[in-house]
């Protein structure tokens, strides 16, 4: 559980302050009673109370993540499992946020297997997954004038051991060019793509966007889906292992 120190403190009172002083002082009298609730056990008393601080418009991640913490506490593993999502979505650097997610989606009943990550991207990710886009697009774009430098400072007068290290490094340079291309791709595809968890115990799966269509597949609560399309009540889905189909929007709620 997350307290308000001195930053999330200041952020509660500057995101009401437009409705005055006392909506504000609200807003952290709020928090400050969720946590009190949680310590003492009272769960559904402090998520009520954390929700009521996200109607303020108080989407700090620490608010989310204290939230995410009691609904698992209360057995509810898709609210859970959405507010810790939304909370890494905010700070992707959080390992706490991160471990408890991780811990929380090895409760769940649907376990995919994602298709393999090459080797090396799969470490460049795995260490880019804990930035936000904007720092991994800095750290490409040196990478990628570092290697156009290295790759430009190859005169053929210059003498033959220094061009051999100066090209072993603009090789190096061009690898992770393109390894940290692949990496932020995913990272902003990861960052941008619309998710939904599944809210409900089960949900079936159909082949289109209508409950008379032929069920597919079961997922139960805390499955994370991929939004392809939305019509009329319904979302079209699909699995990291590319089973897809339509189900109630009222069944999930978006990430």
């Amino acid at each position: 559980m997350r307290r308000a120190g001195p930053v999330i403190a200041g952020f509660l009172l500057l995101c009401t302050a437009a409705a005055g002083e006392a909506r504000a002082s609200t807003s952290r009298e709020l928090f400050e009673a969720g946590n009190s609730a949680y310590e003492q056990g009272r769960y559904q008393e402090a998520a009520a109370a954390y929700e009521k601080v996200l109607v303020y418009g108080a989407f700090d991640p620490r608010v989310l993540y204290n939230l995410a913490n009691a609904y698992f506490k209360m057995g509810r593993l898709g609210a859970a499992i959405l507010h810790y999502e939304r909370a890494l979505r905010l700070d992707p650097s959080d390992g706490d946020v991160r471990d408890n997610l991780e811990y929380a989606r090895g409760l769940i009943r649907d376990i995919v297997t994602e298709a393999e990550i090459p080797y090396p991207v799969k470490v460049v990710k795995e260490f880019l997954d804990r930035l936000s886009t904007t720092l991994v697009t800095v750290l490409f774009l040196i990478v990628y004038f570092t290697a156009g430098g290295l790759v430009g400072a190859l005169p053929l007068s210059m003498a033959y051991a220094t061009r051999r290290a100066l090209g072993y490094g603009a090789a190096a340079a061009a690898l992770a060019v393109v390894v940290m291309g692949l990496a932020l791709g995913h990272k902003i595809e990861q960052t941008t793509a619309a998710r939904a968890i599944v809210m409900e115990d089960r949900v079936d799966v159909l082949s289109g966007p209508a409950a008379d269509n032929t069920v597919l597949f079961t997922v139960h609560e805390g499955a994370r889906l991929e939004v392809r399309n939305r019509r009329d009540g319904w979302y079209q889905v699909s699995l990291p292992n590319a089973m897809s189909g339509w189900v109630p929007s009222a069944a999930v709620e978006k990430v």
